[in-house]
């Protein structure tokens, strides 16, 4: 059997840092100093890349839609792609790029919750497993996928569940996918072709807003000023204050989509409950129903249907 060509595109986040003389954590590592952290995997090929030493939590859709053509290019060259990147954002990117990744081949998005210097360091580890995933031919045809913590989850389930535990990433609906022993990759469940979009910007003004216990409205109205989109997270099955549904609905008939998901993280929304501001007054006012997503990942995909000129509501409705 032919070599794997794999690329290892680094983008910086805890994965990149090491501790300074404060005992802080400071991005340093590139992508060949990453691969120099884990032994040489049998039948592959890892050429290293660096995007950027960027914290995560300011990273943008804009940039992780540059993140995704840059892993296109990498792709016309190699049977797949490791993007390293900083956990607190890590999945919302990796449903961008999911959505918007154009070329054939594996996406597998990786990092770690400890720095590398620091005792008991995931980053090797989950480096190693993430390039055991990419190399894996079970692995095509599952869009983005995200290894951490020796299991493998598709982007748009997958969700952080802990500021700081090295299990902290879970998908709470579905499970993982496959599991990881050493170079070998097990996957537990058949692919699921990815939703793809051709995604020509990523700046859509898409606010995120949860809703809470006698939250006023004047917060909704706000979130709607100038929005190109909507997306809730609701109580339960997609619940909200009764005072916000006739403004919710009274946006979508602006022709501003709503997008309804679950503050829970886990199951779907709709299906249920009658009454003013419940899941079937939601579905009946117009509001897109976002099934088991996350409310992170749901925001990603509204930006992404709109910035490929789709419908909201044929998107969702693919899902």
């Amino acid at each position: 059997m032919s070599r794997r060509r794999i690329a290892l595109l680094a983008t910086g986040g805890t994965i990149a840092c090491t501790t300074d003389e404060h005992g802080w954590s400071v991005k340093t590592l590139g992508a060949a100093d990453l691969l120099a952290s884990v032994p040489a995997l049998s039948a592959i090929d890892v050429t290293a890349y660096d995007y950027g030493l960027l914290a995560s939590w300011d990273v943008t859709p804009p940039a992780m839609l540059d993140m995704a053509r840059r892993v296109d290019e990498l792709l016309s060259e190699h049977d797949g792609v490791v993007l390293t990147h900083g956990t607190d954002t890590l999945e919302e990117t990796a449903a961008l790029l999911s959505f918007a990744v154009r070329a054939a081949g594996t996406v597998v998005v990786t990092g770690a919750m400890r720095a590398s210097d620091e005792p008991g360091a995931d980053g090797p580890r989950n480096l190693f497993a993430a390039l055991s995933v990419a190399a894996d031919p079970e692995a095509a045809g599952r869009g983005a996928l995200v290894v951490m913590d020796d299991e493998v989850h598709r982007a748009g389930t997958v969700t952080k569940r802990h500021s700081s535990a090295l299990s902290t990433f879970g998908s709470p609906t579905t499970g993982p996918v496959g599991l990881v022993h050493g170079e070998q990759v097990t996957f537990v469940s058949p692919p699921t072709p990815p939703t793809r979009y051709d995604v020509e910007h990523a700046d859509a003004d898409i606010p995120l807003l949860f809703a809470t216990t006698g939250a006023p409205t004047r917060i909704l109205e706000s979130a709607l000023d100038g929005a190109a989109g909507l997306v809730v997270a609701g109580f339960g099955l997609g619940h909200v204050p009764a005072p916000w549904m006739p403004l919710l609905g009274a946006a979508v008939h602006r022709g501003i989509p709503v997008v309804m998901t679950s503050r829970t993280h886990a199951g779907p929304v709709g299906g249920q409950y009658a009454g003013a501001g419940g899941d079937i007054d939601a579905r009946e006012r117009g509001l897109i129903l976002a099934g088991h997503r996350t409310p992170y990942s749901a925001r990603i995909q509204l930006i992404c249907a709109i910035g490929a000129g789709m419908d909201p509501v044929a998107a969702f409705a693919g899902r």
